[in-house]
Parts: C-alpha cells; structure tokens; sequence
C-alpha cells in the first residue's frame, strides 16, 4: 500500500485493546491509499487485539523504560517485568537490590513515572522471581505492611484503556513490599533454600 495521511481527523474504533476490552473512539489522521500491490501468493499477517503477541508489542518496551527509571533513583534494579495478568500494560513488579531505607518507595515513584499507564506495581527484593506470580505473592505476604509500605496516588492520569478509569484519571497504588535492611535472616525463604 501506498498513501499519505491527511491533516483531516477521522473517528477510529472503537477496537478492541491490549487489555482485551473495547478502547474508545479516538480521532485519528486520515489515511488515503494511492496505490496498492500485491504478490501472486500473498501472505498476510495480523495481530490478535488484546493477544499475547500484541501485549508484548505493546508492553515489553515499557519494561524497558521503567527499568530506565527506576535505575536513576535505584542503583541496583535486578529485573522489571509487566504482568500477564494486567495486560502487560497496567501491573508491574520491580526488583532491586534495596541500599537504604526508602529505595522501595522511590522505585514505586519512579516506574510511575518511567510508563505513565502503570496503575499498580509491586516492588520485591533481589530474591524474588518477578516472573512467578506465587513468589511475588509471597513477598507480600511475608514483607509489605500497609501502614509502612502501600502507595496510595489519587487522581493521577493514567490509561485509557483501563476501562475502570474516568478516560484516563485513576488511582495509582504501589506496594513496597522489600524487606528491612539488616534482617535479610528474618525474612528469608527456607523452604525455597532448601529446595535449590
């Protein structure tokens, strides 16, 4: 296909999103095909809305550019990852290898920052597995305290395609959910110590 976008907008959508729910109709630039050719076998390709494929077009980037952010406020990010199950777009779990007392807080601020989209994310210690669900699960379980390690973002821009959001304004939450420094033996996982 050859063409040219026009200075004229047009309504696009409503399509189907990379959080697997209708996106809006937004107003795009127009585009006007002038030529198209084809092969004697073509081959055509798509993506899936709202597929695997289209999340990690969409998502893998902006793990880069958290891991970017982070790293500026955070000597030591060991791995960043955006979940499957928040649409590799929405939920986010950081890893670092915490220094001082409130790196936790400050990756939280920071991933916010590095994917504006994020709407939660998690920040673990270095011995955590961002990529096992349960072992993220279980940092929270063993080392995050609301009153000390939750936070808590109000009316911040967000996502529109998070369909929960009013267009794109939402509540942002970050769960520090390292544990204190010094008490690496108190918070240790034996069972997984054992098991490796």
């Amino acid at each position: 296909l050859i063409g040219r976008l026009t200075e004229n907008l047009v309504d696009e959508g409503p399509f189907v999103d990379i959080t697997r729910t209708p996106d809006i109709v937004r107003k795009q630039p127009e585009l006007v095909i002038d030529e198209a050719y084809a092969s004697e076998e073509p081959i055509y390709h798509a993506i899936l809305p709202g597929g695997h494929e289209h999340r990690i077009l969409m998502g893998l980037p902006r793990e880069a550019s958290i891991y970017e952010a982070v790293s500026r406020v955070v000597p030591e990010v060991k791995n960043v990852v955006l979940t499957q199950g928040g649409c590799s777009w929405l939920h986010a779990v950081v890893s670092i290898r915490k220094q001082h007392e409130g790196d936790g807080k400050n990756a939280i601020m920071a991933a916010f920052a590095g994917h504006p989209s994020l709407k939660h994310v998690v920040v673990v210690d270095d011995d955590i597995d961002v990529e096992n669900p349960e072992d993220v699960e279980w940092a929270i379980a063993t080392r995050f305290q609301a009153d000390r390690g939750l936070v808590i973002i109000r009316n911040a821009r967000g996502s529109t395609l998070d369909p929960s959001s009013d267009n794109g304004l939402m509540t942002k939450m970050g769960i520090d959910a390292t544990k204190p420094l010094g008490k690496d033996k108190d918070f240790r996982n034996v069972y997984k110590d054992l098991l490796s």
